[in-house]
């Protein structure tokens, strides 16, 4: 079971019912997937702020979770990705896939981490200089509200 069913597993037994835009929104997110890497993060910048950062299926993700005010759960949550456009999707699946020498094999996930979040704090700064009431963010992201 992945994150976004033990979610909502969690809110249904509060209660709570998913409401999604259109099974659309979601098609090019692939929920199934596990993730290779994930790091937690509390944001030193927004109060309440936690970020979830994984590479999943070679490609990084940002989980944004917003605390609110409104609502059973106070939080709103943001699936976040770099647009297809840029090619940094290739990075990630490069260093993944690249069989070299024992050194650099044992030196792959730390390099994995440092790309995620070397682009994770792009990812950040994209969305915050984005607009959360009217979801309009700028073109290097592809952002959608999963809670």
């Amino acid at each position: 079971m992945n994150i976004h069913e033990q979610l909502e597993n969690f809110l249904e037994t509060l209660g709570v019912e998913m409401e999604y835009k259109s099974q659309d929104s979601h098609e090019h997110f692939n929920d199934d997937s596990i993730p290779e890497i994930s790091i937690f993060q509390a944001s030193r910048d927004h109060y309440g702020v936690f970020y979830r950062l994984d590479i999943i299926d070679a490609i990084p993700q940002l989980r944004i979770m917003v605390p609110v005010e409104q609502g059973v759960v106070k939080m709103e949550m943001y699936l976040v990705r770099m647009s297809s456009s840029l090619p940094l999707d290739a990075w990630f699946a490069g260093v993944a896939s690249y069989h070299g020498s024992p050194a650099f094999e044992k030196g792959r996930e730390a390099a994995l981490q440092h790309l995620l979040y070397a682009v994770a704090e792009m990812m950040k700064q994209l969305f915050w200089s984005g607009d959360l009431s009217t979801m309009s963010f700028p073109p290097e992201l592809d952002v959608c509200r999963v809670l």
